[in-house]
């Protein structure tokens, strides 16, 4: 794959055709991630790890699927979901994880089902499978009928392979926890008001975009009101957004050569043309089209997936990666939403239209929300962190999740670590035209802050204690 890149520093307006070729290597991203590469001891896993490992899989990829054919789904709404689901794959596997706390450690009104099994009386894979079924079936009740029968599917051939494979007693109390569990969990979300199915609702029809200079507001021929506009307010789990600190954005500016013009100008000249290279990254990345693309949190699932498929490791380190990346995303949806409505951003296209070119369109339809800072930017860094510390550092992957698709470049690219595929995605929003350079370099600063208190997140008891020492 070749490489490509930016700027090093805000090209002038006589510099700017250069700089279309050369292309925006940024981000800060190369050093962003220090964690060393990851070795699996070659040991026997036990049969049951092996099961739930295989259950666990096929479960995200059916996901992913729901996701994506059920309206309402759009970033933050489908990674909150994810966070749920996973939340609730690993409190069921519990009684099979010696030595993990659950989350109730840590989530304020959240108590685990208090059930005991003894010796060789929990059955993993039987819990696990039942766990992902029912909080998907809370999910997606209005996915459509083939993918809701598909849920029904899916639980019944994972219990026949898994049925085969083990001589393990519990199997029926084992899934009668999992349905459990899954039933406290979908109970919890339904406390978090602002979040609690957020697919039903995601435009506010009475939101008032706030006027000025600017300011955002809905664009194109037919806009669509705010995306979202309160989704600031929506629980998180672990990184509460009234810690994080936003960097405050360039002033609005509509003088040639000022810091702001320049940055719409970048975006301007590198669409005109768009190289083959930058076109392919720009729809290679551009999700959150409903019903074409997973959105862009789902697309770290996805890449979780292929990921994790490729590795194989241990059950444990496979379930506890698919929970904090899912964290991650949900918190990050929460933090950047609050920050896209708090400084009111309006979208290049806005600004370009006024004040460069007034028929110039994106790549794409332009989102119906403000653009500062990136979510796209924000869900990959926070994932990419979460994935380098449990995988490593160097990890090679080709993304294949748009493979095939014949409506736009989504031929599978490769990459030589997660580092490398968050930066591309949150460059590649540049690219498409729907975002400044600032937006997805807070984003990804973002990003980073909020992947790093994941992956330092104690779900260990002896990670617990020595913290608490």
């Amino acid at each position: 794959m070749k490489n490509w890149y930016f700027a090093d520093s805000i090209v002038n307006q006589t510099s700017l055709k250069k700089a279309a070729c050369r292309l925006l290597a940024v981000f800060a991203l190369a050093s962003m991630l220090t964690t060393q590469n990851c070795s699996y001891d070659v040991v026997a896993e036990p049969l049951e790890y092996r099961s739930a490992t295989e259950v666990a899989l096929s479960w995200n990829r059916l996901a992913l699927n729901l996701e994506r054919h059920t309206l309402g789904y759009r970033p933050p709404v489908s990674a909150r979901m994810y966070a749920y689901i996973e939340m609730s794959a690993y409190e069921a596997s519990l009684p099979g994880l010696q030595d993990y706390l659950s989350l109730e450690t840590y989530l304020s009104g959240y108590k685990r089902p208090n059930v005991a099994f003894g010796d060789g009386q929990f059955n993993l894979p039987a819990s696990l499978n039942a766990a992902y079924a029912q909080i998907l079936r809370q999910f997606f009740p209005t996915a459509p009928d083939n993918l809701r029968q598909q849920i029904e599917l899916l639980e019944k051939r994972n219990a026949q392979i898994f049925l085969k494979k083990t001589t393990a007693t519990g199997t029926e109390e084992s899934a009668v926890f999992g349905k459990t569990v899954a039933n406290t969990v979908w109970a919890w979300s339904k406390t978090d008001r602002e979040g609690h199915e957020g697919h039903l609702y995601n435009y506010d029809h009475g939101y008032v975009p706030p006027v000025c200079t600017g300011c955002w507001q809905p664009t194109g021929e037919h806009p669509s009101p705010a995306l979202l506009p309160y989704w600031g307010r929506v629980r998180s789990f672990i990184v509460d957004s009234n810690d994080i600190r936003y960097k405050h954005p360039l002033d609005y500016e509509e003088t040639p050569g000022s810091g702001f013009y320049t940055e719409a100008m970048e975006v301007y000249s590198l669409s005109k043309p768009l190289s083959r290279e930058n076109q392919w990254i720009a729809e290679f990345w551009s999700d959150d089209l409903p019903g074409l693309t997973l959105s862009p949190s789902g697309r770290w699932i996805s890449i979780t997936n292929q990921a994790l498929e490729k590795a194989r490791p241990p059950f444990p380190l496979l379930i506890e990666t698919y929970l904090k990346t899912a964290l991650a995303l949900c918190d990050a949806g929460i933090i950047v939403w609050k920050g896209k409505y708090t400084f009111n951003i309006e979208r290049p296209e806005t600004y370009i239209r006024a004040q460069i070119n007034p028929d110039w369109k994106a790549l794409h339809d332009t989102p119906s929300f403000p653009a500062y800072p990136s979510g796209h930017a924000a869900f990959g860094a926070a994932a990419a962190e979460v994935l380098t510390d449990a995988l490593g550092r160097k990890f090679q992957l080709t993304d294949r999740t748009h493979e095939k698709r014949p409506e736009f470049a989504s031929t599978p690219r490769s990459y030589g670590s997660f580092t490398e595929m968050a930066q591309e995605n949150a460059a590649s929003r540049v690219l498409l035209g729907v975002h400044y350079r600032m937006d997805c370099e807070e984003g990804v600063r973002l990003g980073k802050i909020i992947g790093q208190k994941l992956v330092n997140l104690p779900l260990k008891r002896k990670e617990a204690a020595v913290l608490k020492r």
